[in-house]
């Protein structure tokens, strides 16, 4: 018989192990490392009109870009019918949030031919993806207008989208720009 002095001990013990839920992700996040940091645009970035953001992915500048792939967007805060530009610079990097975006895929669905009419298989899995960002305030004694840099990994199932890597952020920027962190 388990005496109830000795269960009370057992039961916060076994309580205890099971408070750490999921395991952390494989290197952590740099929150704490980019806030402090610096931002330095290498040349003018022009957006065009109609639009708020351009996007770097791979070292290019585009307005569209792979959910497969990290990303980082330079945003500014009003949508004008003429040119906007970005000045070279540098900023300082202020507040930096996280924020999670969300898509929701058409589940995969594959028809095959079969005696009787098509059959039609359904991917079980999830067709939720996510990509997790960092959203910098950026700051600058010459700007008053500073653009947001936004930062994200890759788009993913719920389970493996992550934030993006310190390396995945500057080989998105190219030689657009450049990241340091204190």
């Amino acid at each position: 018989m388990i005496r109830p002095h000795l269960l009370l001990p057992a039961v916060l013990l076994f309580l205890t192990a099971c408070q750490g839920g999921a395991l952390p992700r494989p290197g952590g996040t740099l929150f704490e490392q980019l806030s402090g940091g610096q931002f330095t645009l290498h040349r003018d970035i022009s957006i065009a009109p109609g639009r708020v953001r351009v996007i770097f992915q791979e070292g290019a500048a585009s307005y569209g870009a792979s959910e497969y792939k990290p990303r980082c967007e330079l945003e500014v805060r009003d949508i004008l019918e003429t040119p906007q530009t970005i000045p070279a610079g540098s900023y300082r990097i202020g507040e930096v949030i996280g924020m999670q975006r969300y898509v929701n895929r058409p589940s995969g669905r594959i028809m095959l031919a079969a005696a009787g009419g098509p059959v039609r298989l359904v991917d079980d899995s999830s067709s939720e993806w996510y990509m997790y960002t960092y959203q910098m305030q950026l700051l600058s004694d010459q700007q008053a207008d500073a653009p947001t840099l936004t930062c994200g990994g890759a788009y993913n199932y719920p389970y493996f989208a992550r934030h993006p890597t310190l390396q995945e952020m500057r080989e998105a920027l190219g030689d657009y720009a450049t990241l340091t962190v204190d």
